[in-house]
C-alpha cells in the first residue's frame, strides 16, 4: 500500500513540470525519478546536487539501516524525514556539520524542498523524485541483481548501472536523458 501511495505521489508531482511546460515555462527545470534502487552497503544509490526539490523513500524492508545525508549550504532549513508506519528502526536525525544533516532508519520518507542541496542516498528500496536543475550520479548493485531503474528529464527508464554513472545533467534545456 505504501508503494502505491508513493507511486501516486510521484505521478502527481510529474504532472506539475508537464503542466508548466504546456504553459510555456522556460525555467529549464528537469526531473529525476529513481524506483526501487539498491547499491552495495557503503555506496550511495543516488548522489544528487539539485537546485529545486527532492522527495524520497528508503526501505530495506528489514532492520537493515538506510541513510540519507543532506547538505543544505544556504541553510534553507526545509529538510525533514519521517518513519513510515511499522518501521522496524525509527528514523533518527543527526547534525553532521553546520550544513549537513544525516537521517538513519529502516523505512522512512525524506524531503529537501525549494533550495540548493547535495544529497547522498544509501540503502535499498530507494524511491526518489526530484525537480529542478542540477546533476546526479547513480549506482546500482555490482553483482547484477535486481536494483531498480531511473529516468532523467522524462527520458526512458534505464536499469541502474553496476558502476557509478557519469554525472548526468538534470534540466529540460539540456536535452540529456541519461
Amino acid at each position: 500500500m505504501r508503494r502505491l501511495a508513493i507511486v501516486g505521489l510521484l505521478a502527481s508531482v510529474l504532472a506539475v513540470p508537464a503542466a508548466a511546460a504546456a504553459f510555456g515555462d522556460s525555467s529549464g527545470d528537469g526531473t529525476l525519478v529513481v524506483h526501487s534502487g539498491s547499491a552495495p552497503r557503503s555506496i550511495p544509490v543516488v548522489t544528487l546536487v539539485i537546485q529545486g526539490t527532492a522527495l524520497g523513500h528508503v526501505s530495506s524492508g528489514s532492520d537493515q539501516l538506510d541513510k540519507v545525508v543532506i547538505d543544505d549550504p544556504n541553510n534553507t532549513g526545509d529538510i525533514a524525514a519521517s518513519s513510515t508506519t511499522g518501521a522496524v528502526v525509527p528514523v533518527t536525525r543527526k547534525s553532521v556539520s553546520d550544513t549537513e544533516t544525516k537521517f538513519v532508519g529502516s523505512d522512512f520518507r525524506f524531503r529537501a524542498a525549494g533550495g540548493v542541496y547535495k544529497i547522498w542516498i544509501y540503502g535499498s528500496g530507494v524511491d526518489v523524485f526530484a525537480v529542478g536543475r542540477g546533476t546526479v550520479v547513480l549506482q546500482g548493485m555490482s553483482d547484477g541483481s535486481a536494483d531498480g531503474w531511473y529516468s532523467v528529464n522524462g527520458g526512458p527508464q534505464r536499469s541502474l548501472p553496476s558502476a557509478p554513472s557519469d554525472m548526468l545533467p538534470i534540466a529540460s534545456s539540456s536535452g540529456a536523458n541519461g
